[in-house]
């Protein structure tokens, strides 16, 4: 009687772990659960994939609607490119003693991301499960992988619906720049601003007030601009901006008025072309 054969699965390496060092790993799987993953990730990233979608760079400073989806230009770092040249070589997740950051799986050169948390982990915790009309225990370590895709990049994009979202996977800090104190000092100083307490300015400026003039400052909008000019503009709005002897615009002790001032030189009020009624945006997008 001739041996009984065993038979093996094989393993596909499709899927991969970011660790909270930034190191890649390997996740193995079998070709039965491999379809099954690979079917969450590509169903799920199809909104993203989409190819109608209109693409929107992003700045932090535009929210997007339906049909849209903000993207950055950007290289992958060498350890998530490895996976295209070496996918076999990177060393398995270690699921007891390494903390997953994101999973991602690679599908034609498409990299499909998913944040990860603590709270999907299946590791020592009374896991009951249901086989053959009978619960038992989980007794293998094991996590939970979401119906969800928040990220994904292809041909030089990270592409995103998300700010959050995306920049848990991958620092977007460089794309969105909070004014630090010092850019705001230096901000205090230009030729057309006034700021009667810059010590009162610095102490109170919230990320809204510090997004505001990264952008100002971005734009150069202020450089070479007619102070007088901004000051009657902004009265249609009915904006009181209020300048000095030496006609600079006057940043008040009051941020809210500081932020209506702000939003105004970033040109985010405008008049309808075809009612002419006049809005204020919480975001803009060049054209």
């Amino acid at each position: 009687m001739s041996p009984k054969k065993t038979t093996t699965q094989k393993t596909v390496n499709n899927f991969y772990a970011i660790i909270d060092t930034g190191a890649v790993r390997r996740i193995n799987l079998t070709q039965d659960v491999s379809a099954s993953i690979k079917e969450v990730f590509v169903s799920a990233g199809v909104r993203l994939t989409n190819s109608e979608l209109d693409e929107v760079k992003f700045d932090g400073n535009y929210v997007i609607d339906e049909g849209e989806i903000l993207y950055v230009k950007m290289d992958l770092n060498a350890a998530v490119l490895e996976v295209l040249s070496n996918g076999i070589g990177i060393p398995v997740l270690k699921l007891k003693t390494e903390t997953i950051k994101t999973l991602f799986w690679v599908e034609d050169k498409i990299f499909y991301f998913q944040n990860f948390d603590s709270r999907k982990l299946l590791i020592n915790r009374n896991i009951i499960v249901y086989n053959n009309q009978t619960y038992d225990a989980l007794k293998e370590d094991a996590f939970i992988v979401d119906n969800a895709v928040h990220a994904i990049y292809a041909d030089g994009k990270f592409k995103f619906l998300s700010y959050a979202n995306a920049n848990k996977i991958f620092s977007l800090s460089e794309f969105y720049v909070e004014a630090t104190n010092r850019d705001l000092t230096k901000f205090s100083t230009h030729d057309n601003i006034s700021i009667i307490d810059q010590q009162w300015f610095l102490d109170h400026s919230n990320s809204v007030i510090r997004k505001q003039v990264t952008l100002l400052q971005k734009s150069k909008i202020l450089d070479g601009a007619n102070t007088k000019t901004i000051k009657k503009d902004a009265k249609e709005f009915n904006l009181m901006i209020e300048l000095d002897k030496n006609k600079k615009i006057i940043f008040p002790k009051d941020i809210k008025h500081c932020k209506e001032v702000l939003v105004f030189l970033n040109e985010q009020f405008y008049v309808g072309l075809i009612t002419g009624t006049k809005y204020r945006t919480n975001s803009k997008r060049t054209i």
